[in-house]
């Protein structure tokens, strides 16, 4: 029995390279290879050429790009164990191997003896089925989109308060189809001093929508405050800004805004239907601070526990665990949280756990305590608080049941009654969150 390595360095384009080590010696020259099913075919054939019975392989490479998927996907196939590798990693054994050369063979030769330092390197590649890698890739889009939408609102904000301060205590809500209509075509200053009080009137009962009445004293003091906010705001700038073209500028703003908020209605129902057939259950969203949007999101990036040996490697797959700082006999505690982990689960987290403190008993605690006794500022408490929720998150998903909300000695409880119990047992005083505040803010370092 013997141990097949095999590194391969692969490209954004051209050729892929794959080097053998048998038993931590090279073995034949270099493999190149494209992204093809011939290519994969003959790749697969040749780790195997010359293997005796019973021998395993085990392939490492860097995550670049995507190009990582069909090859993991072809070897997983072969029944050829992938590990893929941080590029730090591969970047600190280079410097000590090859310092003075960079190529793909030489690449794919780091790569192959990385085991031999150190042991495994990391678990095997998890390669998800087609519907759990589409679940991750549209929660993925999702987000961006959601971040662009994000992203034009604060730009819209900015553009009304340099060029038409006095509009935005006039505008509705600016979330609003009303006040988004109102700044799509009438943001020029000189078309709403010029237009009669009849069509801005008309213009309101076309557009106003929800809890906006279409006419009334809410009209009527709306076109009120938009003629008083056109002429300051020509008292301004009088004709230090072009208006027309900034009209121009914010309608494109709007435009895109519109079309990304359909496209995202678009991605909902799409993940909505994925997240029903992969989690019909539906547990995820039973545990407090884990919403519509993040039982999807939570499901996309884990895919399956049972892919993880225990909670423990959950956790540190969610990076959510400090670093280690241990010389001399001593450990040195409150280390800052590694870097490790995937971003998204980390961010969604957090953002769970500070819901989820809100209404879990259980959770609050630990966040009072940690707060109050321990001296924590508000991450670090939040942090300890999704480490916790990961618990919950691992249990859901391995049993398929709902999470049933309790209070601190176990007793099945209500959310209402959760409130109640934290906001009379685990309220943080604020003299205490302010405290954390400063010493946060002593902390950082001065310009």
């Amino acid at each position: 029995m013997g141990q097949r390595t095999i590194g391969i360095d692969l490209a954004i384009r051209g050729d892929h390279v794959a080097r053998i080590f048998d038993d931590g010696r090279p073995h034949a020259k270099p493999i190149r290879f494209r992204l093809t099913a011939d290519s994969l075919g003959s790749l697969v054939s040749r780790l195997r050429d010359g293997l005796s019975g019973g021998s395993t392989i085990t392939a490492v490479m860097e995550p670049t790009g995507m190009s990582w998927f069909p090859v993991a996907h072809w070897l997983e196939q072969a029944g050829i164990k992938a590990i893929r590798v941080k590029g730090q990693r591969v970047r600190a054994l280079r410097r000590y191997l090859s310092e003075h050369t960079k190529t793909d063979a030489a690449d794919a030769y780091v790569l192959g003896a990385i085991p031999l330092f150190g042991g495994v390197p990391a678990d095997p590649v998890y390669v998800p089925t087609a519907d759990r890698h589409a679940l991750q890739r549209l929660t993925r889009q999702r987000e961006r989109l959601e971040n662009e939408v994000a992203t034009i609102k604060r730009r819209l904000i900015d553009l009304v308060r340099w060029a038409c301060p006095a509009i935005e205590g006039v505008l509705p809500d600016f979330r609003t189809n009303l006040a988004l209509a109102i700044l799509h075509d009438l943001f020029d200053p000189a078309m709403v001093t010029k237009a009669r009080r009849t069509t801005l009137l008309g213009f309101i009962a076309k557009h106003a929508s929800g809890s906006h009445p279409h006419t009334g004293p809410f009209a009527d003091k709306l076109v009120d405050g938009l003629k008083a906010a056109a002429v300051e705001t020509q008292r301004l700038h009088g004709a230090a800004v072009n208006f027309q073209h900034l009209q121009l500028e914010v309608v494109i703003e709007i435009d895109r805004m519109r079309l990304l908020e359909t496209q995202l209605g678009k991605l909902g129902r799409e993940i909505e239907a994925l997240y029903s057939k992969l989690h019909p259950s539906d547990a995820l969203r039973s545990i407090p601070g884990i919403g519509d949007s993040l039982a999807p999101l939570v499901l996309g990036v884990l895919h399956e526990v049972k892919r993880f040996a225990g909670l423990h490697q959950l956790r540190g797959f969610c990076g959510l665990f400090p670093r280690t700082n241990s010389s001399g006999g001593a450990d040195q505690p409150g280390q800052a949280i590694t870097q490790s982990g995937n971003n998204r689960i980390k961010r969604a987290l957090y953002l769970a756990a500070d819901a989820a403190r809100r209404i879990d008993p259980g959770l609050a605690e630990v966040y009072w305590r940690l707060m109050v006794r321990k001296g924590h500022h508000h991450k670090q408490a939040l942090c300890a608080v999704a480490t916790r929720l990961v618990n919950r998150i691992g249990k859901v998903l391995r049993t398929g049941d709902a999470y049933e909300l309790r209070d601190c000695a176990g007793k099945p409880i209500t959310v209402a009654e959760g409130r109640a119990i934290i906001a009379e047992q685990f309220a943080i005083p604020v003299e205490i969150r302010n405290a954390r505040r400063r010493h946060r803010m002593e902390s950082l370092p001065s310009n």
